[in-house]
């Protein structure tokens, strides 16, 4: 059985961001809080207030990563689990039950107009597979910021598998 590290909620975000600055090679400076895929922490406080107001945190669970889906969606990476914010819900994976991307549904997003994943601009449904074999397809960015999610997220089974929380 592999060994359980226990990691403060600090120390989990603090995990990610250095996922996410290696990803990109690129330091938090770079960022503004206006890109696709960017650190919570650096929207403007109305929205993050407005996000936060709408879920359920749990006990040291801090909103570290968003991905912008349109103005009224998102995916957070908190410390704990994926979260898919949308005007009429809110749906969300833990960590524990999150086993591996399974990636784009599909590479082509438009066959017509040769426009494929790599391409920035469009939506692309995106499947999270959980430990039980269940699959979750959410629509995300293509381009840059769909694979700069898709590359800094997958690591989250990483927490879900080795990481313990106390605080």
């Amino acid at each position: 059985m592999e060994k359980v590290i226990e990691k403060t909620a600090k120390q989990i975000k603090e995990r990610l961001e250095f996922w996410f600055f290696n990803y990109f090679n690129k330091n938090k400076i770079d960022f503004n809080g206006s890109e696709l895929f960017t650190l919570f922490e650096l929207l403007k406080m109305e929205l993050q207030i407005e996000l936060k107001s709408q879920l359920n945190l749990e006990h040291n669970e801090i909103l570290v990563l968003i991905l912008k889906i349109s103005e009224t969606e998102y995916i957070v990476n908190s410390t704990k689990r994926f979260i898919r914010i949308n005007s009429n819900k809110i749906e969300s994976i833990n960590y524990t039950e999150f086993d591996w991307h399974k990636g784009y549904k599909s590479f082509v997003v438009n066959k017509e107009k040769k426009i494929v994943t790599k391409h920035d601009g469009y939506l692309s449904e995106f499947g999270l597979r959980k430990r039980n074999g269940e699959i979750i397809y959410w629509n995300i960015p293509t381009g840059f910021a769909g694979y700069g999610f898709w590359n800094v997220t997958k690591k989250c089974e990483l927490i879900g598998r080795k990481f313990k929380q106390v605080d």
